[in-house]
């Protein structure tokens, strides 16, 4: 029943990148060729993660993908210009934005004050090299990841500080390491707000939500048809109706979705 009514209107597809369409090692070449019948499809292919503008924007460009993205873990969508009939917001670098989240600067300075009583260790504070190490980035990602606006990743943390910061922003661990962005800022609330936009665009629209982790959550909860890959061998814990949970891990896994929901 789902895929008949898949059918019938336009379909709009909200994706996390590392776990979900990229694999262990950064790698999407095992979703390509699904990637190439979606765009021939004209079907959106939006990026909704905790990485930067600078990152998904490498990423954008590799896959030939120009519609919105949503960085950050929620903190701004970032819209071509002219995407959309109407303009929807600031002007920036050739894109339409839509802040959410607090500035990047105003996170830093509160840990920066936190460092000075407890033992905290972030992006911010690390050499391009160092960040590579933890994460198994390749220096140029590690350099782009480093380029923050509206948030900052914590490697590691004392709990007191943790819980100061909590006072003042979102902090929620993700795969490996702890997000710090603003309470305002939400994956969900930037997934409605794009959806709202694509419904003034095209109508009537299915949403199709795909990650792997818990902080996926808001934007599952925001989309019609919520999916779940593997991690190595279990699934996140979430809780959500019908929602789907993939057999294949990350890349396979992203493949097996949208083969099921869109041209199933």
């Amino acid at each position: 029943m789902i895929i008949l009514i898949i059918v019938m209107r336009n379909i709009i597809i909200f994706t996390d990148l590392d776990g979900t369409l990229l694999d262990e090692n950064y790698s999407f070449d095992y979703a390509l060729s699904t990637i190439k019948k979606l765009k021939e499809m004209k079907i959106p292919i939006i990026f909704c993660s905790a990485k930067t503008k600078a990152e998904q924007e490498i990423f954008r460009s590799m896959l030939g993908i120009n519609d919105p993205f949503i960085v950050e873990d929620g903190s701004a969508i970032y819209i071509p210009k002219g995407y959309f009939k109407s303009r929807c917001g600031e002007s920036a670098d050739g894109y339409e934005v839509i802040v959410l989240g607090v500035k990047y600067e105003e996170i830093i300075k509160k840990i920066r004050e936190l460092r000075e009583r407890y033992k905290i260790e972030s992006y911010h504070f690390m050499s391009v090299k160092e960040i590579a190490e933890v994460t198994g980035l390749s220096l140029e990602l590690a350099k782009l990841a480093k380029m923050r606006e509206f948030s900052e990743t914590i490697i590691f943390a004392e709990e007191k500080a943790i819980n100061e910061l909590k006072k003042d922003f979102n902090v929620v661990i993700g795969g490996k390491f702890i997000h710090v962005y603003g309470k305002n800022a939400d994956k969900g609330k930037a997934v409605r707000i794009l959806t709202d936009l694509y419904r003034e665009l095209y109508g009537d629209v299915v949403t199709i939500g795909i990650g792997n982790s818990y902080t996926d959550e808001p934007m599952l909860k925001a989309v019609d048809i919520p999916a779940l890959v593997k991690n190595s061998d279990c699934w996140a814990d979430i809780n959500i109706k019908n929602l789907y949970k993939a057999e294949g891990i990350a890349t396979v896994g992203w493949v097996e979705v949208v083969e099921r929901f869109v041209f199933g």
